[in-house]
């Protein structure tokens, strides 16, 4: 570890780039706010320091809300983009995809929708949501009637799931919920909202962002999966990657199928609970939630042995030592499967951040960098961008870990 740790450096002041700060003010980017994604700005920096070509392919094995994809587009440059979460995978699909869209249709199309909007209309309940908190039923009626509405007026794919995108959106803002980390329940519950109104001009801003972006042609690849586990699709891959840029989930007790569950349920991807834990089992063990005292994983990275056990002895709940074990397995799944989809020389970076638990430093840019090394990657550099603090005031970072195939 002593050689990992030597390539560890500070670089300056704090580097906001790498959180979704800036994608709040670059149009498409910020169709579905998703405050765990790193930014344009960021992917742009990583396609500049990489040198990408044209021709090149890109990868994000952790594509979240679609930024990577989104951004190699805009500079006509081919993607492939992998997410488990079914609804976070149609985000970046749809918001990638729109960038072929006719802004007329658009609009004729955003036309009729409102000259059939009616309070009056009679809609089902989706499953999940039903007998459930979490939304003011004025709201949920209005934003269900404009999913039946875009369902019953458009029949082409690409243009419904446009405006699909944007009523899945507002979920949060007009629920009983509110995400602060993790989505919770607001103090207050949500007033009655004009949700006609909201989504009608946030769909006339959307066309408009998409009159100010440039058209291209390419390749934009998305792949709803698992990158711990190589199906066939993903297969057809192997040794074809040029680079990649991801940023896997955090090791940070979030549980990040519980914040789209909104939407989940709304889109109808999920109709029960069991759905949803269901969905929880193939993602990357992170949160608290998706972690059993039961869970047993392989004890195959014997270096962070000592470190498990000392989060043994000092954690507040007997399941984080488990969480903390099932994550790095699961990320030592992970990136021997990136390896695996790298051509010779191939670069990465993955952006991380570190955690603690029961004033417990878990390093998790120099394990990861430490796993990425075990499965064949030499480590170019470990870039210290940013500085944070936990809870009890210990300082954390965030980091760029650079890897070469």
């Amino acid at each position: 570890m002593k050689n990992i740790k030597n390539k560890v450096e500070l670089k300056g002041h704090s580097d906001f780039s790498v959180t979704y700060k800036f994608n709040k003010t670059n149009g498409i980017f910020n169709w579905y706010p998703y405050t765990e994604g790193f930014s344009k700005p960021f992917v742009d920096k990583m396609l500049s320091f990489f040198k990408v070509k044209d021709r090149d392919l890109i990868m994000d094995p952790f594509s979240g809300c679609g930024t990577t994809a989104l951004a190699c587009s805009l500079k006509k440059i081919n993607s492939l983009s992998i997410e488990i979460n079914p609804f976070m995978n149609f985000i970046g699909k749809t918001k990638t995809e729109s960038l072929f869209l006719d802004t007329k249709k658009l609009n004729n199309y955003l036309k009729k929708i409102k000259l059939k909007l009616s309070i009056d209309k009679e809609v089902m309940v989706p499953s999940f949501l039903k007998n459930k908190p979490f939304f003011n039923e004025h709201n949920l009626k209005q934003a269900l009637i404009i999913k039946e509405i875009i369902k019953e007026t458009i029949h082409e794919k690409d243009y419904r799931d446009f405006f699909l995108l944007h009523i899945s959106s507002l979920l949060v803002k007009i629920s009983n919920m509110i995400r602060a980390v993790d989505l919770r329940y607001r103090k207050i519950k949500q007033e009655n909202q004009d949700v006609f109104r909201m989504f009608l001009e946030k769909v006339a801003n959307a066309i408009g962002d998409l009159k100010q972006s440039e058209r291209n042609s390419a390749k934009s690849i998305f792949i709803h999966w698992d990158i711990c586990n190589l199906n066939r699709k993903l297969k057809d891959y192997l040794g074809k990657i040029d680079y990649f840029i991801t940023s896997p989930p955090y090791l940070n007790g979030t549980n990040y199928d519980r914040n789209t569950k909104l939407e989940l349920g709304f889109m109808e991807m999920i109709r029960e609970d069991k759905d949803l834990r269901e969905l929880r089992t193939k993602m990357v063990t992170a949160g608290i939630n998706s972690t059993h005292t039961k869970n047993e994983y392989p004890q195959r990275l014997t270096f962070i042995s000592n470190l498990i056990k000392k989060v043994q002895s000092n954690a507040y709940d007997r399941r984080i030592p488990i969480m903390v074990k099932g994550y790095f397995n699961d990320m030592n799944l992970a990136i021997k499967n990136i390896f695996n989809l790298m051509k010779k020389n191939g670069r990465g970076v993955i952006v991380v951040g570190d955690s603690q638990f029961g004033g417990v430093h878990i390093e998790t840019d120099i394990i990861l960098a430490k796993i990425c090394e075990i499965n064949g990657f030499k480590i170019e550099g470990i870039d210290v961008v940013r500085k944070r603090r936990s809870k009890n005031g210990m300082e954390l970072r965030e980091s760029l870990i650079f890897v070469r195939k």
